[in-house]
């Protein structure tokens, strides 16, 4: 089923993304969808667990290192309905536990990640709705898998930065496979502004620092999100560097040696596999 129906344009941007690792930017056609709207993404979260929702006040500042925020004091259909006034952010985690998001996020996926990853190379598919008030911030932070984010009602400009070195960028992802916070200690870095109207959409590449700027009016938008072998691959390498550098070496970043780091890959895969043998024989 098509439902982004991407253009020759947008088609061609996420192919330079799989080749460049850069951001790029795309037009699609889901500006509106009945299980998008405001009421039925509130009747959504009321029936998911939990752990997958997220809402905080949207007023804040560019950096929140440590990820607390303050949250309303507010029923959370109440919250949603009322996003267009009482100045709250929301993300609903993961919609695909429900079968009719898990069809649209298939929907969107399959005219998405084989441009970007290549055909048979992406699993792991996840959806996330953010819901944000007038004014919004969602603060300086890296995500570590593929990711498009597609606006569906009202405005943001999304802000995305460059790693002043490979290394850099290393470092923060390493801290993130290691179980730190995703938000980051500072401000994006040469920061490129992306207007996201209606029917606009960004491919943000795994680890890319960025912010997000709600414009004058309610926001929906739609995250469609991924991974890859390359990408699973990537991290075991930055999960062996934390050991390592917790035993007092310094490793070489991610991509910089290919035959040490297929070595920490596999390290790391058979450590796995004995963790998961001694829990099975438990």
């Amino acid at each position: 089923m098509t439902l982004l129906h991407l253009d020759e344009q947008s088609t061609a941007a996420l192919r330079t993304a799989g080749e460049t690792g850069e951001p790029q930017e795309v037009s699609h056609q889901l500006r509106s969808h009945e299980l998008l709207t405001l009421e039925s993404l509130a009747d959504l979260a009321v029936s998911l667990p939990a752990d997958s929702i997220e809402h905080n006040v949207g007023a804040l500042p560019d950096v929140v290192a440590d990820g607390n925020a303050p949250q309303l004091d507010l029923e959370l259909r109440e919250m949603i309905l009322g996003l267009e006034t009482n100045g709250a952010w929301c993300v609903l985690k993961n919609v695909e536990q429900d079968p009719r998001y898990s069809a649209l996020l298939d929907a969107c996926l399959d005219e998405i990640e084989d441009l970007v990853s290549g055909p048979g190379q992406a699993y792991n598919r996840e959806g996330f709705v953010f819901l944000s008030a007038p004014g919004s911030m969602t603060p300086s932070h890296i995500d570590p898998e593929h990711n498009v984010l597609l606006q569906v009602q009202g405005s943001k400009t999304m802000v995305t930065g460059t790693w002043m070195s490979p290394e850099a960028r290393a470092a923060e992802a390493e801290r993130l496979v290691a179980g730190g916070h995703r938000n980051l200690k500072a401000d994006v870095q040469d920061p490129v502004d992306h207007v996201l109207e209606p029917g606009c959409g960004i491919y943000v590449p795994p680890y890319t620092q960025h912010k997000v700027v709600n414009g004058p009016a309610l926001s929906i938008s739609l995250s469609v999100t991924w991974r890859s072998p390359a990408l699973a691959t990537e991290a075991k390498v930055l999960r062996a560097n934390s050991y390592l550098r917790k035993a007092g070496v310094t490793p070489a970043a991610p991509g910089a040696r290919t035959g040490v780091d297929k070595a920490k890959a596999g390290a790391i895969t058979a450590a796995e596999k004995a963790k998961a043998a001694l829990r099975r024989a438990r």
